[in-house]
């Protein structure tokens, strides 16, 4: 009897302890980023959904060599230029000790050299034409620059979509773990209720 009752009071004091750590779980720090060319933006938040204005942005390179560093805006929004394709890690830090990493590879990176207009060229040539169009114009594009257009200009509509789905993704997973906490909670407190009745019976 005395045993059961030890268990059933460990299983609250277990609950209690688990909603007393909501709060640092919601406040866990996150970072998310992405290439745009030769920058890197990206967003500091807290896994409750909270910006992290007063964080800060440390981007290392694959050496492990400080590249840059920033203070995100009051939104926790961040932009750094990157000298050139490689891979880097983004850390963001508080001063209370939270740290949250992200990594962006080579690929996502323009090189610093390759500018998106830099390579198109334009080769007009006008053809009198008695009963046609006064001029026919033909563009040369640079297929590099053309690639590094387009990948430029994905990036900046697909990144802040990969950040929402990440953020959504990161809330889920503290709901599930405040409704697991929860149930536990729930089930040791009918446990106890259906226990003190049966000795009162």
């Amino acid at each position: 009897m005395r045993q059961t009752n030890k268990c059933l009071l460990l299983g609250v004091l277990f609950s209690l302890s688990g909603i007393c750590s909501m709060p640092v779980s919601a406040h866990l720090l996150k970072v998310f980023a992405w290439a745009e060319g030769n920058e890197i933006v990206g967003n500091a938040y807290f896994a409750g959904g909270v910006a992290a204005g007063g964080a800060h942005i440390k981007v290392f390179d694959g050496q492990h060599q400080l590249v840059a560093e920033v203070s995100p805006d009051s939104k926790g929004d961040f932009r750094i230029k990157v000298p050139g394709a490689a891979d880097y890690s983004i850390v963001a830090d508080t001063e209370d000790g939270h740290v949250a990493h992200w990594e962006i590879k080579t690929a996502e990176v323009a090189a610093p050299d390759v500018n998106p207009t830099a390579g198109v060229t334009s080769n007009v040539t006008h053809h009198a034409v008695t009963n046609g169009p006064a001029a026919v114009t033909n563009s040369a594009i640079d297929k590099a620059a053309l690639e590094q257009l387009v990948q430029t200009a994905v990036a900046k509509e697909v990144g802040p979509l990969r950040m929402e789905l990440q953020r959504y993704a990161d809330r889920l997973r503290l709901s599930d773990l405040l409704g697991g906490i929860g149930f536990i909670f729930g089930l040791t407190g009918s446990a106890l209720w259906w226990r003190s009745r049966k000795q009162q019976q």
